[in-house]
C-alpha cells in the first residue's frame, strides 16, 4: 500500500488481493497477487486498443507491481510461472514508462561473464547531471523506487537503477549471487556510467535501501569514486541484525557449532512450526548461493563492515525511522562511525515515516531526501 502514492499500486487492489491470500500458505500468495496483476495487465491491453495510452500506462506500471510483489514470498524456484512474472514485471513497467513519456531505456552492465541488468532515467533537458546509483536491498526491486527516481527527475538529476547480484532480474534471469564484496560489482556499475556523455562522472551518488543500507556503505568503503553516499538505513553490521532474529529461540544460534546436521535439523524442526522459517532460509540460501541453513550462517557472517566505516570519503546522509525493525540500533552505530561529512535524517511517528525506509510517508521522505541533496551537491553539480 506504501506504492500507491507513487501510482504503482492502488489500495483497493492491494487489499482485495490480501483477502485472497491464505496465511502460512506461499502459493496463494503468489497466486493472488498473479491475479490481480493479470487482470489490471487486461485493463492497459483494453486501453492500449481503445486509444488510450496514459490509461494503458497507469494500468501496467500496477501490473507491474503486482507481478514483483507475488515474485517476494514464494521460494518454489522450480515454478516456471516465476522467470514469466520476472519478465512481465519488467516489461510492463518499461511499457509504462515509455507511454508516459520517461526519457529510460532499459540496460545490461557487464558483470561476471554476463550482465546486471538496468534502467538508464535521464532527466529532460539536462546534460552531464549529478547522477544517482540506485539499487534496493534482500526483496525489493529499484522498480518499486519510484519515489526516489521520480524526485531526481524532477529535480534535474539522471538516474542509473540496477538490479545488483542476488537481486531481483539479476538473480532470476542471469544467476548472479550476493556477494560480500560488494565494492566489486559497484565499480562495473560506475565503469558503466563513466561511458554516458551525459553524465557527470565527479557527481555520482550511490543510494541503498534495507539491505542496501549495508551493501552501499561497503562498497563506499573502497571504491572512492564515489562523490554522495545515500544509506536507507545505515548497517554496520548486516550479520549482528540479523543474527540478532535468533534471540527469539534461546539455544539455536549455539547448535551452530555443533555442525551441520545437528542445526539444519533444528531448522527443519522450527520450520514446520513456523511457516516464516522455512521461506526465510530458502529464500536466503538461493539469493546467497548457498544450499543449507547452517552455510548460510557462515555466509551472512561475512557481511560485517565494522572496519570499513572510516575509510569512507563520500559525503553521506543517513536516514532512519524511530520504529526501524529490521536493523534497529545500526543507523546510530554507523552514523558515530563514520570520518566524513555525514548528516542524520531522522523520521519519527509524527512524521507517520518511522518505518523501514519510511514506508508509511514517502512523499515526506522524498521532499527531505531532494531538499538534503540539492543543498549539499545539486543536479548541475
Amino acid at each position: 500500500m506504501g506504492l500507491a502514492s507513487t501510482g504503482l499500486t492502488d489500495v483497493g487492489e492491494v487489499l482485495d488481493t490480501a483477502t485472497r491470500i491464505v496465511p502460512g500458505d506461499e502459493l496463494s500468495w503468489f497466486e493472488a497477487w498473479l491475479q490481480t496483476a493479470k487482470r489490471v495487465q487486461r485493463y492497459g491491453k483494453q486501453a492500449l486498443e481503445g486509444g488510450h495510452p496514459l490509461s494503458a500506462a497507469a494500468h501496467f506500471y500496477r501490473a507491474g507491481a503486482y507481478y514483483r510483489a507475488g515474485l517476494i514470498r514464494y521460494s518454489n524456484h522450480q515454478d516456471p510461472r516465476l522467470l514469466k512474472a520476472t519478465h512481465l514485471a519488467l516489461s510492463l513497467h518499461g511499457r509504462a514508462l515509455k507511454l508516459r513519456g520517461y526519457d529510460s531505456h532499459e540496460v545490461r552492465i557487464p558483470y561476471g561473464g554476463s550482465a546486471l541488468f538496468g534502467r538508464m532515467h535521464y532527466a529532460k533537458k539536462s546534460d552531464r547531471a549529478t547522477t544517482l546509483l540506485l539499487h534496493q536491498g534482500l526483496h525489493a526491486w529499484p522498480e518499486d523506487t519510484m519515489w526516489v527516481i521520480d524526485g531526481a527527475l524532477e529535480r534535474g538529476y539522471h538516474v542509473l537503477s540496477f538490479h545488483g547480484p542476488g537481486q531481483a532480474a539479476s538473480l532470476r534471469i542471469y544467476g548472479h549471487v550476493f556477494r560480500p564484496d560488494w565494492e566489486v560489482p559497484i565499480g562495473k556499475v560506475i565503469d558503466f556510467a563513466e561511458q554516458d556523455q551525459r553524465i557527470n562522472s565527479d557527481r555520482l551518488i550511490l543510494m541503498g535501501l534495507s539491505f542496501g543500507g549495508y551493501l552501499a556503505p561497503r562498497a563506499a568503503s573502497f571504491e572512492h569514486r564515489l562523490h554522495g553516499l545515500i544509506a536507507n538505513p545505515g548497517v554496520v553490521s548486516w550479520a549482528r541484525a540479523m543474527l540478532r532474529h535468533f534471540q527469539q529461540m534461546p539455544g539455536l544460534l549455539p547448535l551452530h557449532k555443533a555442525g551441520p546436521r545437528a542445526f539444519d535439523a533444528a531448522i527443519n524442526t522450527v520450520a514446520k512450526f513456523m511457516p516464516d522459517a522455512r521461506w526465510y532460509f530458502d529464500d536466503a540460501c538461493w539469493k546467497h548461493g548457498v544450499s543449507t541453513p547452517h552455510a548460510l550462517i557462515d555466509e551472512l557472517r561475512k557481511y560485517h563492515n565494522g572496519a570499513g566505516i572510516p575509510l569512507i570519503r563520500a559525503k553521506t546522509l543517513v536516514m532512519e525511522g524511530s520504529a526501524e525493525d529490521a536493523t534497529p540500533g545500526e543507523s546510530k552505530l554507523f552514523f558515530d562511525a563514520l570520518t566524513c561529512t555525514k548528516h542524520w535524517m531522522f523520521f519519527d511517528a509524527s512524521t507517520a515515516s518511522q518505518v523501514h525506509c519510511q514506508g508509511g510517508n514517502q512523499v515526506l521522505a522524498q521532499t527531505r531526501l531532494f531538499d538534503w541533496l540539492d543543498e549539499e551537491v545539486g543536479a548541475d553539480g
